[in-house]
């Protein structure tokens, strides 16, 4: 995990190394992905809350929000990938540090734009930046935890989401109130001097490489190598469910502070104050889904249960609730569950590719797909809400693609958690002996 620009692969870190504590390796690494993180999707969500406003002051209808996001997330579908060859060619901290540095600037510039094309630019370049830390972070993440852990930090990594959600709504809330969506978005620029300190926590905490990573990169490293006969079929299911579950959030997530305004009629901070409140519950759910991947089941099928449930609870969400009270309670259900998928998904990928890769991987198997879910999503969702109203909309549009990408993770590996990375391919039913020398006093 050294920055030093080289064509050599990245080393795979075990749990420890000679003369230096496991702890000190994985620890600081783990908690610097994990502010990361949390920075970036506060930045993002900004724009889910900012939504009313932005189209009222624009005199914008509902479709021209679907519009946005979707040329942000095409635009961002080329930055992932970019920004995933780039981390494992000229190091992941150094990358990680500037994608984050540009995504706050790009946020905090949107409260200054004068037109919607201006806006969709600046949209585009945040959605960008931001989407490039995810196979990064995660990237970092899986090779500096012991084995055992792994699945488990994963998930708290992905607790980010919904705890930046849930800031962003402490500091939108207010903020919109006293200046307008457009102070909302500034909260963007308290990012930028934290991507330094970062930068030299990543730095500080990763070992040298050792002599036996050292090894020449083979020729059919890459994206090519994705889709080789060995990996060819992994790599398809992981787009197929990264697509659909990512299409699915973003036809839900980023209009609900919109429904909860116009269906439920409540006051834009009420809503902005439920759906941030209820990601903070949904933390539960994430958790869940990592112990209970890492301990009990597998992952996949962890990610599979969650995902069927996480259908049902979004169908209650949007037809059962009479009462503030009961929103609350279902979208927090339905979050932790939907949303808490997502504290397996990224470990899955991440587990099933070889070191030199992982970070194209995740870009291209995990993070490009579901840029372009984000893209089709959000333009999806007005369209079919002209005419078939909020509640049956999302009904129709957001629960099919969930229940297609729990089918599709059917074709990935039902891989054991707590192996180390290069037996990656073993599966539930397939114990190793690296695996059993792993576990072994």
């Amino acid at each position: 995990m050294t920055d030093t620009p080289h064509a050599l692969p990245r080393p795979t870190l075990q749990p420890a190394h000679r003369g230096t504590p496991a702890v000190r390796i994985w620890l600081p690494v783990f908690g610097a992905c994990f502010l990361v993180w949390t920075l970036s999707n506060l930045d993002q969500s900004i724009f889910g809350y900012v939504i009313p406003g932005i189209l009222t002051e624009f005199h914008q209808p509902i479709q021209t929000a679907g519009l946005i996001l979707a040329i942000s997330f095409v635009a961002a579908s080329l930055f992932v990938v970019i920004g995933g060859i780039a981390a494992d060619r000229f190091g992941r901290g150094a990358t990680l540090a500037v994608l984050l540095a540009l995504s706050g600037v790009s946020v905090g510039l949107q409260g200054l734009a004068q037109s919607i094309v201006m806006l969709t630019i600046l949209r585009s370049l945040a959605f960008g930046f931001g989407g490039g830390l995810s196979p990064i972070t995660s990237a970092f993440v899986v090779e500096a935890v012991p084995a055992r852990l792994r699945g488990l930090s994963i998930g708290l990594l992905q607790c980010g989401y919904p705890l930046g959600w849930f800031l962003a709504s402490l500091l939108a809330s207010p903020l919109l109130q006293s200046g307008g969506w457009r102070a909302a978005c500034f909260a963007g620029f308290v990012v930028i001097p934290l991507a330094l300190p970062i930068f030299w926590v990543l730095r500080r905490a990763a070992p040298p490489p050792t002599a036996s990573s050292m090894q020449p990169a083979q020729p059919r490293a890459g994206v090519g190598m994705l889709f080789d006969t060995e990996h060819r079929v992994i790599s398809i299911a992981c787009i197929v469910t990264f697509f659909c579950f990512a299409g699915a959030y973003a036809g839900s997530a980023f209009f609900f502070t919109t429904f909860f305004t116009s269906v439920r009629h409540y006051s834009q901070a009420e809503a902005i104050a439920l759906v941030g409140s209820s990601n903070g519950i949904a933390i539960v759910g994430y958790l869940a889904a990592a112990l209970i991947g890492e301990f009990l089941l597998t992952r996949r099928t962890v990610f599979i249960i969650w995902m069927v449930c996480g259908a049902a609870a979004l169908l209650g969400l949007l037809w059962l609730p009479r009462t503030h009270l009961q929103d609350a309670l279902w979208y927090a259900v339905m979050a932790g569950f939907f949303y808490g998928a997502a504290a397996v998904f990224p470990v899955i990928i991440a587990e099933l590719f070889p070191t030199r890769i992982r970070s194209t991987a995740l870009a291209v198997c995990g993070s490009m797909p579901q840029c372009l879910g984000f893209a089709l999503f959000p333009l999806l969702v007005p369209l079919v809400v002209a005419h078939l109203g909020w509640t049956m909309a999302l009904s129709v549009v957001v629960t099919p693609p969930m229940l297609i990408a729990a089918l599709a993770m059917l074709a990935v590996p039902n891989r054991r958690s707590g192996l180390a990375l290069h037996d990656s391919r073993m599966t539930a039913h397939q114990p190793s002996i690296a695996q059993t020398a792993e576990i072994a006093p």
